[in-house]
Protein backbone atom coordinates (compact mmCIF):
# COMPACT_ATOMS: atom_id res chain seq x y z
CA UNK A 1 0.00 0.00 0.00
CA UNK A 2 1.26 2.97 -0.46
CA UNK A 3 1.30 5.82 1.69
CA UNK A 4 -1.55 8.58 2.80
CA UNK A 5 -1.15 11.84 1.11
CA UNK A 6 0.45 14.63 3.30
CA UNK A 7 -0.94 17.95 3.87
CA UNK A 8 0.68 20.51 2.06
CA UNK A 9 0.18 23.76 0.11
CA UNK A 10 -0.49 22.69 -2.85
CA UNK A 11 -1.83 19.29 -2.01
CA UNK A 12 -5.02 18.40 -3.63
CA UNK A 13 -6.94 14.93 -2.49
CA UNK A 14 -9.04 12.73 -4.67
CA UNK A 15 -11.61 10.97 -3.14
CA UNK A 16 -12.93 8.32 -5.56
CA UNK A 17 -10.33 6.48 -8.00
CA UNK A 18 -13.17 5.56 -10.73
CA UNK A 19 -12.17 7.38 -13.90
CA UNK A 20 -13.12 11.03 -12.84
CA UNK A 21 -11.25 10.78 -9.91
CA UNK A 22 -8.43 8.95 -11.12
CA UNK A 23 -8.08 11.47 -14.40
CA UNK A 24 -8.24 14.11 -11.77
CA UNK A 25 -5.63 12.65 -9.82
CA UNK A 26 -3.33 12.60 -12.78
CA UNK A 27 -3.92 15.79 -14.52
CA UNK A 28 -3.42 17.32 -11.22
CA UNK A 29 -0.11 15.74 -11.05
CA UNK A 30 1.05 17.15 -14.19
CA UNK A 31 0.73 20.49 -13.12
CA UNK A 32 3.26 19.64 -10.58
CA UNK A 33 1.24 18.98 -7.94
CA UNK A 34 1.55 16.24 -4.52
CA UNK A 35 -1.86 14.35 -4.98
CA UNK A 36 -3.77 12.05 -3.09
CA UNK A 37 -6.10 9.70 -4.70
CA UNK A 38 -8.23 7.09 -1.99
CA UNK A 39 -11.00 4.66 -2.88
CA UNK A 40 -12.35 2.30 -0.11
CA UNK A 41 -12.16 -0.22 -2.58
CA UNK A 42 -9.28 -2.73 -3.99
CA UNK A 43 -8.32 -2.68 -7.27
CA UNK A 44 -8.94 -4.07 -9.66
CA UNK A 45 -12.25 -4.44 -8.73
CA UNK A 46 -15.90 -4.49 -10.81
CA UNK A 47 -18.21 -1.68 -11.79
CA UNK A 48 -21.50 -1.81 -13.30
CA UNK A 49 -21.42 -0.48 -16.35
CA UNK A 50 -22.19 -0.97 -20.14
CA UNK A 51 -18.57 -1.23 -20.53
CA UNK A 52 -18.55 0.89 -24.32
CA UNK A 53 -15.82 3.28 -24.37
CA UNK A 54 -16.88 6.27 -26.23
CA UNK A 55 -14.33 8.36 -28.25
CA UNK A 56 -14.14 11.19 -25.53
CA UNK A 57 -12.78 9.03 -23.31
CA UNK A 58 -10.38 7.76 -26.11
CA UNK A 59 -8.94 11.38 -26.14
CA UNK A 60 -8.49 11.39 -22.86
CA UNK A 61 -6.58 7.92 -22.41
CA UNK A 62 -4.26 9.43 -24.87
CA UNK A 63 -3.82 12.55 -23.24
CA UNK A 64 -2.92 10.92 -20.23
CA UNK A 65 -0.38 7.98 -22.61
CA UNK A 66 -2.68 5.03 -21.55
CA UNK A 67 -4.11 4.59 -25.03
CA UNK A 68 -2.16 1.71 -26.27
CA UNK A 69 -2.46 0.05 -22.82
CA UNK A 70 -6.11 0.17 -22.84
CA UNK A 71 -6.39 -0.91 -26.55
CA UNK A 72 -3.76 -3.81 -25.46
CA UNK A 73 -5.93 -4.90 -22.98
CA UNK A 74 -9.01 -4.42 -24.15
CA UNK A 75 -10.52 -8.30 -25.70
CA UNK A 76 -13.07 -6.95 -28.18
CA UNK A 77 -12.91 -3.91 -30.58
CA UNK A 78 -15.68 -3.48 -32.38
CA UNK A 79 -16.77 -2.93 -36.24
CA UNK A 80 -20.20 -2.62 -36.74
CA UNK A 81 -23.30 -1.66 -34.73
CA UNK A 82 -26.78 -2.38 -34.74
CA UNK A 83 -29.74 0.23 -33.84
CA UNK A 84 -33.19 -1.08 -33.71
CA UNK A 85 -36.86 0.35 -33.44
CA UNK A 86 -39.48 -0.56 -30.82
CA UNK A 87 -41.39 -2.34 -33.80
CA UNK A 88 -38.25 -4.19 -34.65
CA UNK A 89 -36.69 -2.94 -37.52
CA UNK A 90 -33.27 -3.00 -37.53
CA UNK A 91 -29.80 -0.64 -39.23
CA UNK A 92 -26.17 -2.03 -39.26
CA UNK A 93 -23.73 0.29 -39.60
CA UNK A 94 -19.94 -0.39 -40.30
CA UNK A 95 -17.37 1.21 -37.98
CA UNK A 96 -14.87 0.84 -40.11
CA UNK A 97 -12.02 0.91 -37.41
CA UNK A 98 -9.57 0.41 -40.42
CA UNK A 99 -10.41 3.13 -42.34
CA UNK A 100 -9.94 5.42 -38.61
CA UNK A 101 -6.99 3.92 -36.91
CA UNK A 102 -6.45 6.46 -33.93
CA UNK A 103 -10.43 6.32 -33.45
CA UNK A 104 -11.00 2.43 -33.06
CA UNK A 105 -14.66 1.76 -31.25
CA UNK A 106 -13.78 -0.42 -27.65
CA UNK A 107 -15.59 -2.39 -25.04
CA UNK A 108 -13.71 -2.61 -22.05
CA UNK A 109 -15.07 -4.11 -19.16
CA UNK A 110 -14.62 -1.38 -16.16
CA UNK A 111 -12.60 -3.61 -14.56
CA UNK A 112 -10.05 -3.34 -16.58
CA UNK A 113 -10.52 0.12 -17.61
CA UNK A 114 -11.04 1.43 -14.00
CA UNK A 115 -7.37 -0.84 -13.25
CA UNK A 116 -5.61 0.78 -16.12
CA UNK A 117 -5.94 4.35 -14.79
CA UNK A 118 -5.59 3.22 -10.71
CA UNK A 119 -1.95 1.11 -12.16
CA UNK A 120 -0.87 4.57 -13.74
CA UNK A 121 -1.41 6.57 -10.45
CA UNK A 122 0.17 4.21 -8.47
CA UNK A 123 2.68 4.43 -10.68
CA UNK A 124 3.31 8.69 -9.95
CA UNK A 125 1.46 9.85 -7.07
CA UNK A 126 0.06 8.53 -3.29
CA UNK A 127 -2.97 6.34 -3.76
CA UNK A 128 -4.70 4.81 -0.71
CA UNK A 129 -6.96 1.58 -1.20
CA UNK A 130 -9.79 0.48 1.53
CA UNK A 131 -10.42 3.65 2.79
CA UNK A 132 -13.91 4.93 3.03
CA UNK A 133 -14.81 8.74 3.86
CA UNK A 134 -17.04 8.99 6.88
CA UNK A 135 -16.37 12.69 7.29
CA UNK A 136 -14.54 16.12 6.30
CA UNK A 137 -12.42 18.26 8.20
CA UNK A 138 -13.27 21.81 7.75
CA UNK A 139 -11.50 25.20 9.30
CA UNK A 140 -14.34 27.50 9.37
CA UNK A 141 -16.89 26.88 6.44
CA UNK A 142 -13.33 25.65 4.30
CA UNK A 143 -13.44 22.10 3.61
CA UNK A 144 -9.51 21.23 4.61
CA UNK A 145 -9.25 17.42 4.03
CA UNK A 146 -11.35 13.63 4.81
CA UNK A 147 -11.44 11.39 8.03
CA UNK A 148 -11.40 8.29 6.87
CA UNK A 149 -12.03 4.91 8.05
CA UNK A 150 -9.40 1.99 6.83
CA UNK A 151 -9.80 -1.75 6.41
CA UNK A 152 -8.74 -2.56 9.81
CA UNK A 153 -11.42 -0.33 11.87
CA UNK A 154 -8.47 2.79 12.73
CA UNK A 155 -9.19 5.98 12.04
CA UNK A 156 -7.49 8.52 9.27
CA UNK A 157 -7.46 12.31 8.89
CA UNK A 158 -6.13 13.23 5.58
CA UNK A 159 -5.67 16.92 4.99
CA UNK A 160 -5.48 18.84 1.80
CA UNK A 161 -6.05 22.67 0.62
CA UNK A 162 -8.55 21.34 -2.13
CA UNK A 163 -10.90 18.20 -1.69
CA UNK A 164 -11.84 16.50 -5.00
CA UNK A 165 -15.48 14.40 -4.63
CA UNK A 166 -15.12 12.15 -7.48
CA UNK A 167 -16.89 8.92 -5.65
CA UNK A 168 -19.75 8.34 -7.75
CA UNK A 169 -23.41 8.96 -7.70
CA UNK A 170 -23.89 8.28 -4.09
CA UNK A 171 -20.73 10.47 -3.07
CA UNK A 172 -19.76 10.53 0.96
CA UNK A 173 -18.37 13.53 0.00
CA UNK A 174 -21.08 15.07 -1.35
CA UNK A 175 -23.29 14.06 1.42
CA UNK A 176 -21.37 15.34 4.22
CA UNK A 177 -21.83 19.08 2.36
CA UNK A 178 -25.21 18.95 1.82
CA UNK A 179 -24.74 18.52 -1.71
CA UNK A 180 -26.38 15.23 -2.89
CA UNK A 181 -29.13 16.00 -5.08
CA UNK A 182 -31.52 13.41 -6.36
CA UNK A 183 -33.75 13.44 -9.52
CA UNK A 184 -35.54 10.38 -10.41
CA UNK A 185 -37.16 12.94 -13.85
CA UNK A 186 -33.15 13.62 -14.73
CA UNK A 187 -31.43 10.37 -13.34
CA UNK A 188 -31.18 7.11 -15.40
CA UNK A 189 -31.02 3.30 -13.84
CA UNK A 190 -29.42 0.89 -15.70
CA UNK A 191 -28.73 -2.84 -15.29
CA UNK A 192 -26.02 -4.42 -16.33
CA UNK A 193 -25.96 -8.72 -16.23
CA UNK A 194 -22.88 -10.62 -18.36
CA UNK A 195 -24.09 -13.43 -20.53
CA UNK A 196 -22.34 -16.33 -22.45
CA UNK A 197 -23.23 -17.91 -25.44
CA UNK A 198 -25.88 -14.82 -26.42
CA UNK A 199 -26.35 -14.73 -30.20
CA UNK A 200 -24.35 -11.71 -31.31
CA UNK A 201 -21.91 -11.26 -33.87
CA UNK A 202 -18.25 -10.68 -32.64
CA UNK A 203 -17.23 -7.32 -32.92
CA UNK A 204 -20.94 -5.98 -32.99
CA UNK A 205 -22.81 -3.60 -30.70
CA UNK A 206 -26.16 -3.32 -30.57
CA UNK A 207 -29.00 -0.74 -29.79
CA UNK A 208 -32.63 -1.91 -29.09
CA UNK A 209 -35.61 0.62 -28.19
CA UNK A 210 -38.52 -1.31 -26.70
CA UNK A 211 -41.64 -0.44 -25.67
CA UNK A 212 -40.56 -0.79 -21.60
CA UNK A 213 -37.77 0.73 -21.86
CA UNK A 214 -38.38 4.37 -23.71
CA UNK A 215 -37.13 6.56 -24.40
CA UNK A 216 -34.22 3.96 -22.49
CA UNK A 217 -33.41 0.53 -24.27
CA UNK A 218 -31.81 -2.80 -24.41
CA UNK A 219 -28.05 -3.38 -25.25
CA UNK A 220 -25.89 -5.85 -26.24
CA UNK A 221 -21.55 -5.06 -25.66
CA UNK A 222 -19.50 -8.11 -26.53
CA UNK A 223 -16.60 -7.77 -23.75
CA UNK A 224 -14.68 -10.79 -25.54
CA UNK A 225 -14.35 -14.37 -24.73
CA UNK A 226 -17.53 -14.73 -25.65
CA UNK A 227 -19.72 -12.67 -22.61
CA UNK A 228 -21.73 -10.32 -23.93
CA UNK A 229 -22.70 -6.55 -21.32
CA UNK A 230 -26.22 -6.93 -21.82
CA UNK A 231 -28.28 -4.22 -19.85
CA UNK A 232 -31.01 -1.78 -19.77
CA UNK A 233 -31.41 1.90 -19.34
CA UNK A 234 -34.73 4.02 -18.26
CA UNK A 235 -35.66 7.23 -16.77
CA UNK A 236 -35.97 6.26 -12.56
CA UNK A 237 -39.41 7.80 -12.83
CA UNK A 238 -40.64 6.29 -15.32
CA UNK A 239 -39.32 2.60 -13.69
CA UNK A 240 -41.13 4.03 -10.58
CA UNK A 241 -44.60 4.38 -12.32
CA UNK A 242 -44.16 1.11 -13.57
CA UNK A 243 -44.19 -0.57 -10.34
CA UNK A 244 -41.22 -3.07 -10.96
CA UNK A 245 -38.11 -3.35 -9.88
CA UNK A 246 -35.05 -2.88 -12.36
CA UNK A 247 -34.26 -6.22 -12.08
CA UNK A 248 -37.86 -7.56 -12.85
CA UNK A 249 -37.77 -5.12 -15.64
CA UNK A 250 -34.75 -6.72 -17.19
CA UNK A 251 -35.95 -10.21 -16.76
CA UNK A 252 -39.06 -8.84 -18.66
CA UNK A 253 -37.30 -7.12 -21.85
CA UNK A 254 -34.99 -10.40 -21.91
CA UNK A 255 -38.08 -12.88 -21.89
CA UNK A 256 -39.59 -11.20 -24.25
CA UNK A 257 -41.50 -13.09 -27.58
CA UNK A 258 -38.46 -10.16 -29.99
CA UNK A 259 -35.47 -11.44 -27.42
CA UNK A 260 -36.11 -14.65 -25.89
CA UNK A 261 -34.86 -16.81 -28.58
CA UNK A 262 -31.51 -14.29 -28.66
CA UNK A 263 -30.64 -16.34 -25.04
CA UNK A 264 -31.84 -20.04 -25.86
CA UNK A 265 -28.09 -22.06 -24.59
CA UNK A 266 -26.91 -18.58 -22.59
CA UNK A 267 -25.44 -18.74 -19.50
CA UNK A 268 -26.08 -15.75 -16.88
CA UNK A 269 -22.90 -15.37 -15.30
CA UNK A 270 -23.60 -13.76 -11.82
CA UNK A 271 -26.67 -11.70 -10.96
CA UNK A 272 -28.22 -9.20 -12.56
CA UNK A 273 -27.17 -5.55 -11.18
CA UNK A 274 -28.46 -2.07 -11.00
CA UNK A 275 -27.06 1.13 -10.59
CA UNK A 276 -28.18 4.75 -11.21
CA UNK A 277 -27.23 7.72 -13.71
CA UNK A 278 -27.06 10.84 -12.62
CA UNK A 279 -27.82 13.21 -16.23
CA UNK A 280 -26.67 16.83 -15.66
CA UNK A 281 -28.53 19.40 -14.19
CA UNK A 282 -26.38 22.89 -14.34
CA UNK A 283 -28.59 24.68 -11.26
CA UNK A 284 -26.17 21.98 -8.87
CA UNK A 285 -23.82 23.56 -6.90
CA UNK A 286 -20.91 21.40 -7.69
CA UNK A 287 -17.91 23.63 -5.89
CA UNK A 288 -17.36 25.50 -2.62
CA UNK A 289 -14.45 26.63 -0.15
CA UNK A 290 -11.95 23.98 -0.72
CA UNK A 291 -13.86 21.36 -2.71
CA UNK A 292 -14.92 20.44 -5.97
CA UNK A 293 -17.36 17.38 -7.44
CA UNK A 294 -16.26 15.68 -10.58
CA UNK A 295 -18.03 12.47 -12.55
CA UNK A 296 -21.29 11.04 -11.31
CA UNK A 297 -21.07 12.94 -7.86
CA UNK A 298 -21.59 15.72 -10.00
CA UNK A 299 -24.20 14.22 -11.92
CA UNK A 300 -22.23 14.37 -15.60
CA UNK A 301 -23.98 11.59 -17.16
CA UNK A 302 -25.16 12.27 -20.84
CA UNK A 303 -28.92 12.39 -20.92
CA UNK A 304 -29.32 10.71 -24.25
CA UNK A 305 -26.94 7.92 -24.61
CA UNK A 306 -26.71 7.13 -20.88
CA UNK A 307 -22.76 7.42 -21.27
CA UNK A 308 -20.59 8.29 -18.14
CA UNK A 309 -17.28 7.67 -18.23
CA UNK A 310 -16.15 10.63 -21.27
CA UNK A 311 -17.81 13.62 -18.84
CA UNK A 312 -16.48 12.00 -16.19
CA UNK A 313 -12.81 12.31 -17.42
CA UNK A 314 -13.59 15.77 -18.81
CA UNK A 315 -14.76 16.96 -15.23
CA UNK A 316 -11.26 15.52 -14.02
CA UNK A 317 -9.04 17.21 -16.13
CA UNK A 318 -10.69 20.56 -15.14
CA UNK A 319 -11.13 19.91 -11.72
CA UNK A 320 -6.99 19.18 -11.88
CA UNK A 321 -6.77 22.90 -14.22
CA UNK A 322 -8.84 24.54 -11.63
CA UNK A 323 -6.93 23.10 -8.44
CA UNK A 324 -3.37 23.82 -10.04
CA UNK A 325 -4.66 27.71 -10.52
CA UNK A 326 -5.87 28.23 -7.03
CA UNK A 327 -2.57 26.18 -5.78
CA UNK A 328 -1.18 28.78 -7.52
CA UNK A 329 -2.41 31.81 -5.86
CA UNK A 330 -2.76 29.70 -2.83
CA UNK A 331 -6.67 30.80 -2.14
CA UNK A 332 -8.64 28.03 -2.01
CA UNK A 333 -11.75 29.19 -0.79
CA UNK A 334 -15.44 29.33 -3.45
CA UNK A 335 -14.26 32.40 -4.85
CA UNK A 336 -10.62 30.88 -6.26
CA UNK A 337 -12.38 27.91 -7.20
CA UNK A 338 -15.46 29.38 -8.86
CA UNK A 339 -14.35 29.10 -12.23
CA UNK A 340 -14.94 25.29 -12.20
CA UNK A 341 -18.54 25.08 -12.94
CA UNK A 342 -18.14 27.52 -15.80
CA UNK A 343 -14.66 25.81 -17.31
CA UNK A 344 -16.73 22.49 -16.89
CA UNK A 345 -19.82 23.50 -18.84
CA UNK A 346 -18.00 24.85 -21.33
CA UNK A 347 -15.89 21.92 -21.87
CA UNK A 348 -19.18 19.68 -21.65
CA UNK A 349 -20.90 22.08 -24.03
CA UNK A 350 -24.31 23.22 -22.13
CA UNK A 351 -26.09 23.08 -25.68
CA UNK A 352 -25.51 19.99 -26.63
CA UNK A 353 -26.76 18.45 -23.19
CA UNK A 354 -29.86 20.85 -23.47
CA UNK A 355 -30.07 18.84 -27.21
CA UNK A 356 -29.40 15.34 -26.00
CA UNK A 357 -32.25 16.05 -23.05
CA UNK A 358 -34.83 17.19 -25.85
CA UNK A 359 -33.63 14.25 -28.13
CA UNK A 360 -34.72 11.64 -25.31
CA UNK A 361 -37.79 13.59 -25.30
CA UNK A 362 -38.38 12.59 -29.06
CA UNK A 363 -37.21 9.41 -28.03
CA UNK A 364 -40.18 8.72 -25.95
CA UNK A 365 -42.30 8.58 -29.31
CA UNK A 366 -42.42 4.98 -30.17
CA UNK A 367 -43.80 6.12 -33.66
CA UNK A 368 -41.17 8.16 -34.17
CA UNK A 369 -38.37 5.89 -33.59
CA UNK A 370 -40.47 3.37 -36.13
CA UNK A 371 -40.38 6.48 -38.67
CA UNK A 372 -36.86 7.45 -38.70
CA UNK A 373 -35.18 3.48 -38.28
CA UNK A 374 -37.41 2.43 -40.81
CA UNK A 375 -36.89 5.19 -43.43
CA UNK A 376 -32.98 4.38 -42.77
CA UNK A 377 -33.35 0.95 -43.41
CA UNK A 378 -35.29 1.60 -46.68
CA UNK A 379 -32.68 4.70 -47.97
CA UNK A 380 -29.21 4.34 -47.84
CA UNK A 381 -29.46 8.22 -47.89
CA UNK A 382 -31.02 8.41 -44.76
CA UNK A 383 -28.62 6.15 -43.21
CA UNK A 384 -25.57 7.80 -43.86
CA UNK A 385 -27.26 10.74 -42.59
CA UNK A 386 -27.76 9.08 -39.28
CA UNK A 387 -24.10 7.63 -39.16
CA UNK A 388 -23.21 11.13 -40.34
CA UNK A 389 -24.24 12.43 -36.13
CA UNK A 390 -21.68 10.27 -34.59
CA UNK A 391 -19.13 11.61 -36.13
CA UNK A 392 -16.92 14.42 -33.57
CA UNK A 393 -17.14 17.45 -36.71
CA UNK A 394 -20.37 19.04 -37.17
CA UNK A 395 -22.26 16.54 -35.37
CA UNK A 396 -24.49 19.18 -33.27
CA UNK A 397 -26.28 21.12 -36.24
CA UNK A 398 -26.63 17.18 -37.82
CA UNK A 399 -28.63 16.30 -34.26
CA UNK A 400 -30.48 19.62 -33.57
CA UNK A 401 -31.96 19.07 -36.87
CA UNK A 402 -34.13 16.00 -35.61
CA UNK A 403 -35.83 18.18 -33.48
CA UNK A 404 -37.02 20.13 -36.70
CA UNK A 405 -40.87 19.21 -38.37
CA UNK A 406 -39.25 19.64 -41.80
CA UNK A 407 -36.43 16.96 -41.26
CA UNK A 408 -39.56 14.65 -40.59
CA UNK A 409 -41.64 16.23 -43.95
CA UNK A 410 -37.91 15.89 -45.91
CA UNK A 411 -38.09 12.11 -44.89
CA UNK A 412 -41.88 11.58 -45.32
CA UNK A 413 -40.84 12.21 -49.26
CA UNK A 414 -37.27 10.26 -48.79
CA UNK A 415 -35.66 13.68 -49.05
CA UNK A 416 -31.65 13.33 -49.50
CA UNK A 417 -28.93 15.66 -47.55
CA UNK A 418 -31.25 15.60 -44.50
CA UNK A 419 -29.86 18.34 -41.84
CA UNK A 420 -27.09 19.40 -43.68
Amino acid sequence: MNRAPRGSDDAVLVVGAGPAGASAALFARRYGLHVGLIDKRRFPRDKICGDAVARKSLGYMRELGLFERLRTETHEPIDAAVLASPDGTSIRVDLNPNEHPQEPHLVCRREIFDDILVRAARAELDVHEGCSVTDLTRHGDTITGVRCRMENGESLDISARVVVGADGYNSAVARNLGLYRYDSRRWWVGTRAYYRNVDVAPGTVEVHYVDHTLPGFLWFFPTGDGIVNVGIGVIHRDLKRRGKSVRQLHETVVASKRFRARFEGAERLGGIVGWHLPAPDMSRTIQGDGFLLAGDAAGLVDPFSGEGIGNAMCSGEVAARISAAACEGKIFDAGALARYPAQLWEALDTKELSLHYRLRALARQRWLLNFIIGRAAAHPDVLDWIVSMTDEHGAAQRKRALTSPLTYLRLLFWENKLGR
